[in-house]
C-alpha cells in the first residue's frame, strides 16, 4: 500500500455548515498523515433556493459543475461523496472514480422515500455516520460503518473568562430553528421574569419573534464566523430544544457539543444523540416537558456551583471524545483501509 493517498471530496458548498463542520477541517489534518485532499464543492449550494422560479437554472448550473468534478474524480485514489450531490437526488455518484465512502450527518432517507440513499449507498465501499441514529438505518445495506461524530475544533472553542456582571442563557443556530425556541418560550419567560439580571441571547441569521418575552430580555447577536465562538463561550448556560420526530433523532447534536467545548453547562431536549451524550455525566440537563426546562434552567441559574462543575465536564468530554483530533485519526484509518482492500480486490 502506497504511503501517499489522494482524497477527493464531494461537499455540499463552501458556505454549507455541514462542509464546514464535517469536510474542511479534514484538508491540514490529513496532509500532515500524508492524506492529500481535494475539495469538490457545489458551485453554489447542494440545496434548491427558496424561490421556485430559480430551482431550473440552478440544477442545471450544479449538473454542470459535479460532472466536471465527477472527471476529475479518476485522478485520485478515494473519493469521499458527503450525502448527495444535489439534496434529494441521485445523480452522478455512480460514475465518480471508486472506492467511494459515503459520510451522513442527517436522517436524509426521509427525502422522497429513502430513493436517493438506497442508489448511492448500494455503491459505496464504506459508510460514515454522524450518529448510532443514523448507523442503525445504513446497516441494511451490508457496508463497513464507521460512527464519527461532528467534531469540535477544541484549539478554537474552548472556554473565555465570562463577564460576571452579564448572566446569559444562550442558543446559536439558523433561524429555521426558531420554532422549537417558540415552543419552549413560556418557560423561557417564566425563568426570565424570575431572574432579573439574567438574558436571553440568540445567536442567528435573524432576529427571532417571541410574544412573552420582553424585547429588553433578548439579545440578538448576527452570526458570523468572526464571533461565532465569543458570542457561545461567554454564555452561562447552552439551550438545544428538539422536537422527537426521526429528522431530529437524525441530529449530530453540533450545538450541544460546541457549548460544551466552551465549558458551559446545557439544558437540551433528551432526544436522539442528545441522549447518548447525556450518559457521559453530568454536563447539565436533558428534559422533555415545558415544566422540566423551567426547573433546569432554574436548578443551573440558582446554582453557579453546579453550573461550574457541569461545564468544567462538558469540557472534558468533548476534549476526550469529541474532538477534530480523534475525527481525523479515524477518517484516516477509514480511508487507509478502503484504498487498501480496492487494491486488493484488483490483483
Amino acid at each position: 500500500m502506497k504511503d501517499e493517498i489522494s482524497v477527493m471530496a464531494f461537499a455540499q458548498g463552501d458556505k454549507v455548515p455541514s462542509t464546514r463542520f464535517r469536510v474542511d477541517y479534514l484538508k491540514s489534518g490529513l496532509e500532515a498523515k500524508k492524506i492529500k485532499m481535494h475539495v469538490s464543492n457545489a458551485y453554489e449550494s447542494a440545496y434548491p433556493p427558496s424561490a421556485r422560479a430559480q430551482r431550473l437554472l440552478w440544477i442545471i448550473k450544479e449538473f454542470y459543475s459535479r460532472f466536471f468534478g465527477v472527471c476529475k474524480s479518476f485522478k485520485h485514489d478515494v473519493i469521499i461523496l458527503q450525502r448527495e450531490m444535489i439534496s434529494t437526488l441521485p445523480t452522478l455518484e455512480r460514475f465518480t472514480k471508486s472506492p467511494r465512502i459515503l459520510d451522513v450527518d442527517d436522517a436524509i432517507w426521509l427525502h422522497r422515500n429513502g430513493w436517493a440513499v438506497e442508489k448511492i449507498a448500494k455503491r459505496v465501499d464504506h459508510i460514515v455516520c454522524g450518529n448510532s441514529y443514523i448507523a442503525d438505518y445504513f446497516r441494511k445495506f451490508n457496508k463497513p460503518i464507521t460512527i464519527i461524530p461532528t467534531p469540535v475544533d477544541v484549539d478554537r472553542f474552548r472556554p473565555l473568562k465570562k463577564d460576571c456582571a452579564a448572566k446569559i442563557i444562550g442558543w446559536s443556530g439558523t433561524s429555521g430553528g426558531f420554532k422549537f425556541l417558540y415552543d419552549i418560550e413560556d418557560a423561557l419567560a417564566q425563568v426570565l421574569k424570575e431572574n432579573k439580571g439574567w438574558k436571553l441571547r440568540i445567536v442567528s441569521d435573524r432576529r427571532p419573534r417571541f410574544d412573552k418575552i420582553p424585547g429588553e430580555a433578548v439579545e440578538f447577536v448576527p452570526w458570523a464566523v468572526e464571533n461565532e465562538v465569543n458570542s457561545i463561550a461567554t454564555m452561562d448556560i447552552g439551550l438545544m430544544p428538539l422536537d422527537d420526530t426521526q429528522w431530529s433523532r437524525g441530529k449530530c447534536s453540533y450545538k450541544m457539543l460546541l457549548y460544551m467545548a466552551c465549558g458551559i453547562p446545557v439544558v437540551v431536549s433528551d432526544v436522539g444523540m442528545n441522549s447518548e451524550i447525556l450518559k457521559d455525566g453530568f454536563i447539565g440537563y436533558g428534559v422533555v416537558t415545558s415544566a422540566e426546562w423551567y426547573q433546569s434552567l432554574s436548578a443551573l441559574i440558582n446554582n453557579p456551583l453546579d453550573r461550574d462543575r457541569a461545564g468544567q465536564h462538558a469540557r472534558d468530554i468533548i476534549v476526550n471524545k469529541y474532538s477534530q483530533h480523534q475525527a481525523i485519526n479515524e477518517w484516516e484509518r477509514i480511508i487507509r483501509e478502503t484504498a487498501e482492500k480496492k487494491q486488493l480486490m484488483a490483483k
